[in-house]
């Protein structure tokens, strides 16, 4: 811009030239006339005070497109969010245990919190939530503990703590409930495994939700399957189906996570508002339990 009037104003400034001629580029491209002087040690980039307003939208746009996270690129992993989901996981299932082994408050807390079918259709929701923190034996519970610890952390890092107790508190609680619905009156199931499929599932989909590029959207996907088909589907006393319905009701919640940070970014804070919500659904269920 030559023989500019008086009437220019300064939008950026920088010690050297070349981020100022950067911007110029981006303003020119867009129309907007504007001139590089050099005032003292530093360069400036001025624009004409009417087109003020127009240029610093522009240039914001540039920045956040060209400084934020790229499209399908996952965010920063959260380290801390990912231990504070497995530890919560893993402290609620010592907690039921000891609860469940010792008959503490002279309850059998197997009886009242197994998910049985015919009790289940009959209204007896809780029972698909109570059962998430049941074991039949240590080495069933430790198990879950493992490979449970492993894939919320990861998904806690991934999505963040409010998301993930969330994603498999509901999640678990919505295979229980389809797998009630699926199989004879008379079937019962315990476990936290509905929980740790939900987990894989939630992660996975997630994952899908923010690559781009039609091998590298399923890789996630076709590692919850060939997990599911490695660990799921063996043992004399496994639920077979659960453990399905579990990695399918994950997947639906990982989807639609992925959908709405996608579209409004929720922030940490709201999200572990869901969390907290699903830890109080969670002793709601107990607390249902007990007295009935």
């Amino acid at each position: 811009m030559t023989d500019a009037p008086e009437d220019t104003v300064s939008l950026f400034s920088a010690p050297t030239p070349e981020p100022c001629a950067e911007y110029a580029l981006v303003l020119m491209a867009m129309g907007v006339p504007c001139r590089l002087v050099s005032v003292g040690s530093e360069f400036h980039l001025e624009v004409y005070a009417t087109d003020a307003q127009r240029a610093r939208k522009q240039l914001l746009l540039y920045i956040d497109e060209n400084n934020g996270p790229s499209a399908g690129a996952p965010p920063p992993p959260k380290i801390m969010d990912g231990m504070v989901s497995a530890a919560v996981y893993i402290i609620a299932l010592l907690i039921l245990n000891i609860l469940q082994r010792d008959h503490l408050f002279s309850v059998n807390w197997l009886e009242a919190g197994v998910s049985h079918a015919a009790a289940v259709r009959d209204g007896e929701w809780w029972r698909v939530v109570t059962a998430l923190g049941l074991h039949t034996d240590t080495a069933h519970l430790f198990s879950n503990i493992f490979f449970g610890a492993v894939f919320i952390f990861l998904a806690g890092e991934l999505l963040g703590w409010g998301f993930t107790l969330s994603g498999i508190v509901f999640g678990g609680a919505l295979g229980n409930l389809v797998n009630a619905w699926v199989q004879s009156p008379n079937h019962q199931s315990i476990g936290a495994s509905t929980a740790v499929f939900a987990a894989v599932g939630l992660l996975a989909a997630y994952s899908w939700s923010l690559r781009t590029g039609r091998l590298k959207r399923w890789v996630p996907l076709g590692a919850a399957v060939a997990f599911l088909a490695f660990i799921g589907m063996g043992g004399e006393r496994t639920d077979v189906f659960a453990h399905v319905t579990g990695l399918g009701a994950g997947c639906l919640f990982g989807f639609a996570f992925g959908a709405l940070d996608a579209r409004i970014r929720i922030s940490g804070r709201h999200k572990g508002y869901l969390g907290i919500l699903a830890g109080m659904f969670f002793v709601l269920a107990w607390g249902v339990a007990l007295r009935a």
